[in-house]
């Protein structure tokens, strides 16, 4: 028969334990919620930037670096490099990996960058664009830099 003592000592010694278990369990459950709403972000840009007719339009012009696209409207090209931007902000922000991003639309983002005939009417050079900019050097030195890491979200 244990006393008191090493009764209350065996108690708090299983209540840590079970307390430090629920711990690390919610710790688990929250990166695992992390990480599946980092990945239904991305699927949900993915599917925007593939699925718009307007952009994909503009990829298969940017591919070229068509002229026809300066006739596109000022506005739908706007709207284009403003999604580039969202990718660059959700990867500043960690809600895509930053060589996800690079993998899955960096490309684009080198595409954009050259060419001269999307920016007719734009201004690149204006503040209002700084941060396509350096996300573009961003690219151009992952593109440079050889393989990508392991993807993962």
């Amino acid at each position: 028969m244990l006393d008191l003592s090493t009764t209350k000592d065996i108690s708090l010694v299983v209540g840590g334990i079970a307390a430090l278990t629920t711990f690390l369990t919610g710790l688990v459950e929250y990166a695992r919620q992390a990480n599946l709403r980092r990945g239904e972000a991305f699927i949900a840009m993915r599917r925007r930037f593939l699925e718009d007719p307007l952009f994909r339009e503009i990829l298969n012009l940017l591919d070229a670096d068509d002229p026809h696209l300066a006739e596109l409207s000022v506005q739908d090209r706007r709207n284009f490099v403003g999604f580039l931007e969202e990718v660059a902000l959700m990867s500043r922000s960690k809600m895509i990996r930053p060589e996800v991003a690079h993998y899955m639309f960096g490309r684009y983002v080198c595409l954009a960058d050259k060419s001269e005939y999307l920016w007719v009417g734009l201004h690149k050079g204006d503040r209002y664009w700084s941060l396509f900019r350096r996300y573009a050097a961003e690219n151009r030195a992952m593109e440079q830099s050889g393989e990508p890491r392991a993807l993962k979200f």
